[in-house]
């Protein structure tokens, strides 16, 4: 079979990510896998086409679309879907595809789809990973029933017809995705989770050498949020129960990444100067696998959203084998499901008495925490692994 993976979100070349974790697993299927995907540099230039494990990456200058401001973001979009229609016709022209791909964000993509669906005569699985344009009335981008509400609006709606199927990350964003669009089919939305091919990772012999190189304690439970720093994790809520254990020796806090939020992060704690965490925006990449390696809890924050949100960060945590913390709100699963498999606690974000119990109970209970650790490693390898999600792709497919 001949697939198209459409993306934005496509990794450099010697990285990896859920996307080409996924993509490899269909190339070791034996499909022939074909990726139109933005340029990752967001420098000046035109297409880039490459070989990366046996699969065609056609990279497209796009203009910066991660880590940007939502004014530049939107603008990039707006372009986009000609952009990319234009460059999948030049250098993949002669090509045919049974089957084509997609996850969001953007859903600014629809007409694309849809052009590029007729032309194959092939079939789109969709891949809801961002679910606009709820998520920016949640952040109060703009408002519900004003302008931009109906044109990202009308493209969802336009995307969700498009698609043959509809893989959401959780059972919770399913039901809310058949909530909100009553005229899809029940049986087109389904369960497909992000997922990752979990390597094999022991334990860090010099982890003492990475903290210390890093001012961190050895002797402390980590606490780790590293990726995006939006607007959407509610922050504040860190900073302040950051500073309420800034005389809790036994716990310390990890945060690293870029987003629109860092300078926020950053000024604000280094105006309390807490001493109980260390913020970075960038490291290299093994000392960053260190750092991942010698934490204890992975952090997970969620705040305002009412539609369901699943972080990729999860994977991560639970491919490293480590607990999971997870301070959300009532609309995600994400939390019950860490619970539920006894590989973390949730808390209700916000609620500062809860999160700093839990903290201190992950600090205090190591033989608990280590066991959660274990579990949360059984937990990836049982139902989040990529061959999970190419299982719930081709189930579709092979039927035929």
């Amino acid at each position: 079979m001949n697939v198209l993976f459409i993306s934005i979100a496509w990794p450099a070349p010697g990285n990896r990510n859920l996307y080409s974790d996924l993509m490899d697993e269909f190339a070791l299927h034996g499909h022939r896998v074909h990726v139109a995907a933005t340029r990752y540099d967001n420098e000046e230039g035109g297409e880039e086409l490459s070989e990366e494990n046996g699969i065609k990456v056609l990279r497209i200058h796009s203009g910066k679309i991660m880590k940007t401001s939502y004014l530049k973001k939107a603008t990039v979009l707006l372009t986009l879907g000609r952009k990319l229609r234009l460059a999948i016709s030049r250098s993949y022209g002669n090509e045919h595809y049974d089957l084509i791909i997609a996850p969001t964000p953007p859903i600014t993509l629809s007409i694309l789809y849809k052009k590029l669906k007729r032309k194959y005569q092939a079939p789109f699985y969709l891949m809801l990973k961002d679910i606009w344009p709820q998520g920016s009335v949640d952040l109060k981008v703009f408002r519900k029933y004003s302008l931009p509400w109906y044109y990202f609006r009308i493209h969802e709606k336009r995307l969700y017809k498009v698609a043959n199927h509809i893989g959401t990350m959780s059972a919770l964003g399913a039901e809310y995705i058949r909530s909100k669009n009553s005229f899809i089919p029940h049986n087109k939305v389904e369960v497909c989770p992000n997922s990752i091919r979990p390597a094999e990772h022991t334990t860090n012999e010099d982890a003492h050498a990475i903290r210390d190189k890093y001012g961190i304690p050895r002797d402390a439970c980590v606490f780790l949020f590293s990726g995006n720093l939006g607007k959407g994790h509610g922050l504040h809520f860190m900073v302040e129960a950051i500073q309420i254990l800034s005389d809790y020796p036994k716990a310390y806090f990890v945060f690293g990444g870029a987003g629109t939020h860092f300078n926020y992060l950053e000024s604000t704690l280094a105006a309390s100067s807490p001493g109980n965490v260390f913020l970075y925006n960038w490291l290299p990449r093994k000392d960053f696998e260190d750092i991942l390696t010698t934490s204890d809890v992975g952090l997970i924050l969620l705040y305002k959203y009412t539609s369901p949100q699943f972080p990729s960060r999860l994977l991560s945590y639970l491919e490293y084998s480590k607990a999971v913390l997870c301070a959300v709100n009532e609309s995600t699963d994400i939390g019950s499901i860490v619970e539920q498999e006894g590989c973390g606690l949730e808390v209700e974000h916000g609620k500062l008495d809860a999160f700093v119990k839990a903290v201190k109970y992950l600090s205090e209970q190591v033989e608990e925490r280590k066991l959660m650790g274990t579990r949360a490693r059984d937990l990836i390898m049982d139902r989040y692994t990529a061959t999970h999600t190419y299982d719930v792709i081709m189930k579709h497919y092979n039927e035929k």
